[in-house]
C-alpha cells in the first residue's frame, strides 16, 4: 500500500524520534543536536553507547552495528513489523487517522501483506483454541483448569484454548482460505509423509492445552502446549518453534498484559519466572506485574525488553539446582543491561505456581518483599560449592567470596558482606578486610588490565596515549575533564588527534569517531583505528576509570623520567661545581616526584 507524501510528513512530525526511540532507551544528550545511548536493536548488546539519535534531523545512527534511519525504520526493527505496520503503529501512537482504501475487496486481498496473513492465521487458530472449550470433548481440559484454580476471567485474559485432535484445526484453516504452506509456515501445522508415499497435514499441538503467545502489539505469535496425561510419544509441554512471526530469544510471555499494566501504573519492578503456570497462577493472586522467560536462557534482547518497562527486576525460577543456575545467569545479563536486579529464594523442588497453589498470594508476596541482591545470591550460591566445615574447603570459598566482594564499589556494602562472611566462615573481619583490599589493590593495577590493551612496558606508554585519547573521543564520564595537554604524548597522530578534539571542543562540535578518519591519511589511518579500538577490552569493566587514572599516571611518570634522563646527562657533563648542586637538587625533587607514581 503506497502512502501520501503529506500523510508520511505529518506522521514523522508527530512521533518525534527522540520521544520515540526514549521508550526503548535511555538517551543522554551531549551537545545541541545529538542524543546518545547503548543501543536497542536487537543483536547487538554493548556497553560503550555508540547508538546516537540526530534531534534535527530525525535520524537514528549506531556506529557500532551500523544501522541507520528514520523513526519508521526504528519501529520496524524494534517491533519486527513491515513497512505497513509500522506506519499503522506510529499513526496509532499519534492519533492519525489512517488514509483510507478505496481499492476492492479483491484488490485488497491481492495486496495484504505476507505478513498480516500469517498473523491472521496465528489468531484465527487461538480463536479456534478457544472455541472448543465450548465442546464436549473438552471436558478433561476444563477440568484440568478448575483443579489448578484457573478460573473463567484468567482463561478469558489470557487466551487458553484447546485442540483436541490432530485434523479439526487444518480443516478449519482451510476452509477460511489458507493454504497448508501458511499453516506450517506458522508453526502451528507439521507435514507427515507415510510409507506408501503420500503425506498429510496434522495439528502441531494435536490433544493439548493451549496457552497463545501474545506480544506486547496484541498479535498472537506463537503457542504453548501441554498434555493433560502422560504418553511416551508426547512430550510434557511442546512450542512454537521459530518462525517469522515467532523469534524466542526476542519475546516474553505474558508481555501484552504487562504493557496494559505498564499504562496504568508506573512499575517499580517486574517478576520473571519460567513457564506458563509460574506466569498465570501469580497473575490470578494479583501480581500483574509478571512476565517467563521462553526457557530458562535469558537472552541480552529479553533484558532490553525489560528495560522498556522498569529498572528493577525480581527473578523467581524455579527452586532447584537448574533453576538456580538459570538465575545466576540471568542476573548476569540483566546487570550487565543496568538493571537492578534481584532474587526470590523459593523451596527447593517449588516453582511459583506449586508455592502460590500451596501457601497463598500473602506468602509469595513476602518472598517478593525478601527477594536479596545479586552479590547475596552470588555469595549463597558459591558456598554451596564448599563443604564450610572443611579447613581446605573453607579456604577456598573464603578466597572466591573475597574476590568477589572486593569487586564492589560500595563500601558500605563491602563492610556489611564481610562481617556476614566472618560470622560464617569464623575468620576475623580485619584479616578478611586485608585480604579484601589487597584484591581491590592487584585487580587496579595497570598489569592486570587485558594482555591486548596492557603488552608491554616498552609499548605500556603508547597504549596509555591511545586509551586515554579513546576515552575523550567515545565522551567517557571520566575523561570529559580531563585536559589533553596536561600531559606529553609521543606520537604524532597522538599529537594531532589532541588538537583536532581541543579544537572540537572549543567550538561546541559533537565528536563522530567513525567519522572522523577521513581527517587521516592512509600512513597514519591505521594508528587512528588502533586509538579507537584501544577501550575494547576494558570500556564496561568496573576497572575502566581506575585504568584510565593509570594511563594518566604513566604519561606523567614517563615525562618525569625523561626529564631525569636529561639531567642526568646535563649533571654528568657540567663542570661547574655551583651549578653541579643546582642541578642535584633539581634531581631530587624530580626523584621526590616520581616516587609518587
Amino acid at each position: 500500500m503506497a502512502f501520501d507524501e503529506k500523510f508520511i510528513e505529518e506522521l514523522k512530525q508527530k512521533n518525534d524520534i527522540v520521544d520515540v526511540v526514549g521508550k526503548y532507551c535511555v538517551l543522554k544528550k551531549r551537545g545541541s543536536v545529538n542524543h546518545w545511548a547503548c543501543c536497542p536493536l536487537p543483536g547487538h548488546s554493548e556497553k560503550t553507547p555508540s547508538f546516537t539519535v540526530n534531534e534535527p534531523g530525525q535520524f537514528f545512527k549506531c556506529f557500532g552495528c551500523g544501522r541507520g534511519g528514520d523513526v519508521i525504520t526504528f519501529i520496524m526493527t524494534m517491533e519486527n513489523l513491515d513497512y505497513v505496520g509500522a506506519i499503522k503503529y506510529l499513526a496509532d501512537r499519534a492519533g492519525i487517522p489512517m488514509p483510507e482504501d478505496n481499492r476492492d475487496f479483491g484488490q485488497i486481498k491481492k495486496d495484504k501483506s505476507d505478513r498480516e496473513r500469517l498473523l491472521a492465521l496465528m489468531k484465527d487458530t487461538a480463536l479456534f483454541y478457544v472455541h472448543n472449550l465450548k465442546k464436549p470433548q473438552a471436558a478433561k481440559y476444563l477440568d484440568y483448569m478448575q483443579a489448578r484454580g484457573i478460573d473463567k476471567k484468567t482463561v478469558t485474559t489470557f487466551g487458553i484454548g484447546a485442540s483436541l485432535d490432530l485434523f479439526s484445526l487444518p480443516e478449519y484453516l482451510s476452509s477460511k482460505g489458507y493454504t497448508e504452506d501458511e499453516m506450517i509456515r506458522c508453526c502451528v501445522c507439521k507435514r507427515k509423509t507415510k510409507d506408501n508415499g503420500k503425506s498429510f497435514v496434522y495439528d502441531f499441538f494435536a490433544e493439548r492445552l493451549i496457552f497463545p503467545i501474545i506480544n506486547n502489539l496484541g498479535n498472537v505469535i506463537g503457542f504453548g502446549g501441554r498434555v493433560l496425561e502422560k504418553k511416551p510419544q508426547f512430550m510434557k509441554y511442546k512450542n512454537t518453534e521459530e518462525t517469522e512471526l515467532f523469534k524466542k530469544s526476542r519475546t516474553l510471555y505474558n508481555i501484552n498484559n504487562l504493557k496494559k499494566e505498564k499504562a496504568l501504573h508506573d512499575l517499580s519492578e517486574v517478576i520473571l519466572v519460567e513457564g506458563y503456570m509460574g506466569t498465570i497462577t501469580p497473575y490470578m493472586n494479583g501480581f500483574k506485574n509478571i512476565v517467563a522467560s521462553m526457557g530458562t536462557s535469558l537472552t541480552v534482547e529479553q533484558a532490553k525488553i525489560l528495560k522498556r518497562y522498569t529498572n528493577t527486576v525480581v527473578i523467581s525460577y524455579d527452586g532447584d539446582s537448574a533453576g538456580q543456575n538459570s538465575t545466576l545467569r540471568g542476573l548476569e545479563i540483566l546487570s550487565a543491561e543496568g538493571l537492578e536486579v534481584k532474587v526470590v529464594m523459593l523451596p527447593e523442588g517449588l516453582d511459583p505456581d506449586d508455592f502460590v497453589r500451596k501457601y497463598g498470594g500473602d506468602a509469595y508476596k513476602k518472598l517478593i518483599d525478601n527477594s536479596i541482591p545479586l552479590i547475596d545470591f552470588k555469595l549463597m550460591t558459591l558456598s554451596k560449592k564448599y563443604d564450610l566445615n572443611d579447613v581446605s574447603e573453607r579456604r577456598k570459598y573464603i578466597k572466591e567470596a573475597v574476590k568477589l566482594i572486593a569487586e564492589l564499589k560500595s563500601e558500605s556494602v563491602k563492610e556489611d558482606l564481610l562481617r556476614k562472611l566472618s560470622d560464617r566462615t569464623r575468620t576475623t573481619y580485619e584479616s578478611l578486610k586485608r585480604d579484601a583490599d589487597k584484591s581491590s589493590a592487584a585487580d587496579s593495577k595497570i598489569e592486570d588490565v587485558p594482555e591486548e590493551v596492557a603488552e608491554t612496558v616498552k609499548d605500556g606508554v603508547k597504549n596509555a596515549e591511545r586509551f586515554i585519547l579513546c576515552s575523550k573521543l567515545f565522551n567517557k564520564q571520566y575523561a570529559r575533564n580531563f585536559d589533553l595537554y596536561s600531559v606529553s604524548m609521543r606520537d604524532p597522530v597522538h599529537v594531532r588527534l589532541c588538537d583536532i578534539i581541543s579544537e572540537y571542543a572549543e567550538s561546541g562540535k559533537d565528536i563522530f569517531p567513525s567519522a572522523m578518519s577521513s581527517l587521516f591519511s592512509d600512513e597514519d589511518l591505521a594508528e587512528y583505528d588502533l586509538v579507537l579500538s584501544a577501550g575494547d577490552n576494558v570500556f564496561g569493566t568496573p576497572k575502566e576509570e581506575k585504568y584510565f587514572e593509570d594511563c594518566i599516571n604513566l604519561l606523567k611518570k614517563d615525562k618525569l623520567e625523561q626529564e631525569l634522563k636529561e639531567l642526568n646527562a646535563v649533571f654528568t657533563n657540567e663542570t661547574d661545581v655551583d651549578k653541579r648542586k643546582q642541578i642535584v637538587k633539581m634531581i631530587a625533587d624530580l626523584t621526590a616526584k616520581l616516587s609518587r607514581y
